[in-house]
């Protein structure tokens, strides 16, 4: 869900206002850091990544348009982002970007509640997510995490509509096969969490 204000001040940084660029940089520069841990957890990376997509945005500003999301903008940006860097370091081949590791586990921010059921309970949810392969974990975050609609998850993933459908019901499929409906059921509730 796209908000009007973060429209406005996109509209009024590609004209050059800089204090909503620095409002736009504030309002996402954690979120884009956060998601950025998905994929590796490098965080001098990730910080080199983020300064590039900004300092890209900046120097492109005049030519951009609203996007239709703001935020999956932001998100396909910084992904590209990463795995160029990635690539760089040759720490993947360009050819095996299916294999890219997304992580999908609580990082120590999302560690707060420290007691004997809930640590239970997120060893069951590493257990569930560990049969999964990175794009269903992938697709699960986008979908059940950040509550992205399927057109959403399609830009972001590179997937057509069928696709990514199809994707999400194997990965439930999968989740139910192994873990039952509890299993699915305690991954849903941890993720709605989140």
């Amino acid at each position: 869900m796209q908000d009007n204000e973060t429209k406005i001040k996109w509209r009024q940084f590609i004209a050059g206002d800089n204090d909503s660029y620095s409002w736009l940089y504030n309002k996402y520069v954690q979120t884009l850091y956060q998601y950025s841990f998905r994929f590796t957890s490098n965080p001098e990376l990730i910080k080199d990544c983020i300064q590039e997509v900004f300092t890209q945005l900046y120097k492109n500003r005049e030519r951009l348009i609203v996007p239709d999301n703001i935020k999956v903008y932001l998100f396909v940006t910084i992904k590209n982002c990463v795995l160029r860097a990635l690539y760089k370091e040759s720490i993947y081949e360009r050819s095996t970007m299916e294999q890219v590791p997304f992580l999908l586990e609580p990082t120590v921010e999302d560690e707060f509640i420290n007691n004997e059921q809930y640590n239970n309970q997120q060893k069951k949810v590493k257990e569930i997510l560990s049969i999964l392969t990175p794009r269903q974990k992938e697709i699960i975050y986008y979908r059940f995490i950040q509550e992205m609609s399927m057109e959403e998850i399609c830009i972001l993933m590179d997937m057509n509509y069928q696709s990514a459908q199809n994707l999400i019901q194997r990965s439930l499929k999968k989740i139910r096969q192994n873990y039952s409906d509890t299993g699915l059921f305690l991954l849903l509730l941890y993720l709605s969490m989140k």
